[in-house]
């Protein structure tokens, strides 16, 4: 996938607060010469930017999801 069509997804309000968040954490640290903290902004700034992490994956399907979509029968027994 090409740079230009990752940032051109939908961009969420997660994905906005990581972009926010690790700029702020890159920005703060660098100027406190805390190094190790850059390299946490950055990976926050990285994940919005490349639309990767826990925000980005889609929700699993339940298996009750799976079989409304599949039309299965479910056949009942009483016990």
């Amino acid at each position: 996938m090409k740079f230009i069509e990752l940032l051109a997804q939908p961009w969420s309000f997660v994905r906005i607060l990581r972009l926010v968040m690790g700029g702020y954490i890159a920005v703060v640290s660098l100027m406190e010469g805390q190094h190790f903290l850059v390299l946490a902004g950055l990976f926050f700034v990285y994940q919005a930017v490349m639309n990767v992490g826990c925000a980005a994956c889609t929700p699993i399907k339940s298996e009750h999801e799976n079989l409304e979509t599949k039309n299965i029968e479910v056949e009942y027994e009483e016990v």
